[in-house]
């Protein structure tokens, strides 16, 4: 029963349609994959095509590059799911997680750069250093590109923003050492920013090389503007250094720079300002310093900013003897916006024309906020922290130059080597391969004596009688073909080498003489067959002293290599002409008795 419910067409039915059921399951579901890696993946290009137009953007419309990144930074919010009226308020960590965290490092550290750089461009200040901190991570300061000394000049910029300046002044010096092209304008810019840092800390010396960097530059060759900037600065150092005839050429050029009055006239007016310190501290012509500063004060448009003119305004008051105007400029002075030094100069003067000016009361409490005053200034020179810094840097580029001699002598060796070894291989093979030739025209040479052999004996044999040894002349062809080869062979340097040995009556070696046995069995393998069939009762021993005798060997050497001396040597060889055939003696001493 229960084989024929499962044999019959209904069942069978089922079976298919839960089959075909399964197999649609796995086919929307292997679709939705693909199309949920699709959407991954647009939005990912996406993305990317996003961040390469803000970075076209950058240079010419750094607003609209800037949005760009606004419009990522949103895209980003949303995906993240936060409420609509949260998302304008992501910020900082929440922003680094919504992003950094979806994308690929590579892009993270690319949109932390743009963003920074378009921050800076649009004067948005910088306050956190995560996002520059993240792009130089990724980059690092292994490789000189472009990106990577980006990511460290926006990071000295950040740092600059926010009042690290030692921090600054090393990401700047870090960032020169990146850029793969020094005609690069932000290489340049490094400079600059390098020269504003070091002329704050009072590094008047490194502050003109920086500055002086900057203006042979490209970016100050064919544009006015970056030359006025250059101008003003180097103008302000020679000025710091007490030299008035090389600051106030450059101070004047930038009063005359159109392209920089249309550009920022803060700059014309700070022309002015450095003018009159340079006529009333260094020159001393109060008259003109008056007229310069009068100029800065009325053009000035911040007011609050301006307490530094007031300053010298009334320094020059108080040498003109106008005491009292002297004090009423010192006072306006407080009620600036001022930096530490010139708070400390405005309480020292007061100090002086309170006491000048019977004014008692107040000298005490002007001497207390000098003292405070010197006490900040004092601790803002940082001469110590930004020498080791330089330092730093000076070692960092010294073991970099070195790790790429090292690294090049190291290349240069290892190419010299493997082209020393490719030659010596090459050397070894054709050597090789030259005794190999010569070898082969040995053997060919034998064989073809042995064939010559071959053919007589067929012959002989043909004829009814016994095969006889080759005739003496095949012998002496043999003989000949032996001697050249023993003459290229290592035994005949090894006994020109012994031939003091030899006439001192010293003996061979045994295992020396043994090899050079096994030597001469292998060399005269056809002839000592021939000689032993031709002369019964022939020993080994005087066969290779036959063999000595036909390649030319002289007593003394013969008695070496047998070990025997010179007299037995004599025995020996009348014993063996005695029990040579007469052709075969004749053969072999025909040449005359060796010499010792």
């Amino acid at each position: 029963m229960l084989a024929f419910f499962r044999s019959t067409p209904y069942l069978r039915t089922e079976k298919v349609r839960m089959k075909r059921s399964k197999r649609s399951f796995l086919v929307k579901m292997a679709l939705l994959v693909m199309v949920a890696v699709g959407l991954s993946s647009c939005r990912r290009t996406a993305f990317h095509d996003a961040l390469l137009r803000a970075e076209a953007l950058m240079e010419t419309d750094p607003r609209e590059a800037r949005a760009v990144l606004m419009e990522i930074e949103d895209s980003m919010l949303k995906i993240r799911d936060y409420p609509a009226e949260e998302a304008g308020q992501k910020t900082g960590k929440n922003l680094q997680f919504s992003i950094f965290n979806l994308q690929s490092k590579k892009e993270s550290a690319l949109y932390a750069l743009l963003r920074t750089q378009a921050d800076y461009k649009c004067y948005v200040r910088l306050t956190s250093d995560s996002l520059p901190l993240i792009a130089t991570s990724y980059y690092g300061t292994r490789r000189k590109t472009q990106r990577a000394a980006l990511a460290q000049y926006y990071l000295g910029c950040t740092y600059s923003d926010m009042s690290r300046d030692l921090d600054a002044i090393d990401a700047f010096l870090r960032a020169t050492t990146l850029f793969p092209d020094t005609t690069n304008k932000y290489y340049a810019y490094s400079f600059y920013e390098l020269g504003k840092l070091y002329l704050k800390h009072e590094k008047k010396n490194e502050a003109l090389d920086a500055f002086l960097h900057y203006r042979c530059s490209d970016a100050c060759q064919s544009d006015s503007v970056n030359i006025g900037y250059a101008d003003i600065n180097l103008g302000r150092t020679y000025l710091y250094m007490e030299k008035a005839e090389e600051a106030e050429p450059f101070f004047l050029r930038v009063i005359y720079n159109p392209y920089i009055n249309i550009k920022n006239k803060d700059y014309h007016a700070n022309a002015l300002f450095q003018l009159a310190k340079l006529n009333a501290y260094l020159k001393e012509d109060y008259a003109r310093a008056g007229e310069y500063i009068n100029s800065y004060i009325a053009g000035y448009r911040q007011k609050e900013n301006i307490g530094a003119a007031y300053h010298v305004k009334a320094d020059i008051l108080l040498h003109e003897n106008e005491l009292d105007s002297a004090f009423y400029y010192y006072k306006k002075v407080l009620a600036c916006k001022e930096d530490a030094r010139t708070y400390c100069e405005t309480y020292k003067r007061l100090t002086e024309l309170s006491l000048a000016l019977n004014q008692t009361d107040s000298s005490d409490v002007y001497f207390q906020h000098y003292m405070a005053y010197a006490d900040s200034v004092n601790r803002i020179r940082r001469d110590k922290e930004i020498s080791d810094i330089e330092n730093n840097h000076v070692v960092e580029l010294h073991d970099r130059e070195l790790a790429v001699q090292r690294s090049r002598l190291y290349w240069t060796w290892g190419i010299l080597f493997v082209f020393l070894l490719f030659v010596a291989c090459i050397a070894i093979l054709l050597n090789d391969r030259k005794h190999k030739n010569e070898r082969l025209k040995y053997e060919e040479a034998l064989n073809a004596i042995k064939q010559r052999q071959i053919a007589q004996t067929v012959l002989t044999s043909q004829s009814g009688s016994m095969p006889a040894s080759p005739p003496i002349d095949v012998q002496k062809e043999r003989i000949a073909i032996y001697q050249k080869r023993y003459e290229s062979s290592e035994w005949k340097r090894y006994f020109n080498k012994h031939s003091s040995e030899m006439r001192g009556g010293l003996y061979m070696p045994v295992a020396e003489a043994s090899q050079f046995e096994q030597y001469l069995n292998d060399l005269f393998v056809d002839m000592l067959l021939d000689m032993f069939r031709d002369n019964e009762g022939l020993t080994d021993q005087e066969a290779q002293f036959c063999a000595m005798t036909l390649l030319g060997f002289k007593t003394n050497q013969i008695a070496y290599v047998c070990r025997i001396s010179a007299d037995a040597v004599y025995m020996r060889r009348s014993r063996i002409k005695k029990r040579l055939s007469n052709s075969w003696s004749d053969f072999v001493f025909s040449a005359s008795t060796p010499k010792s």
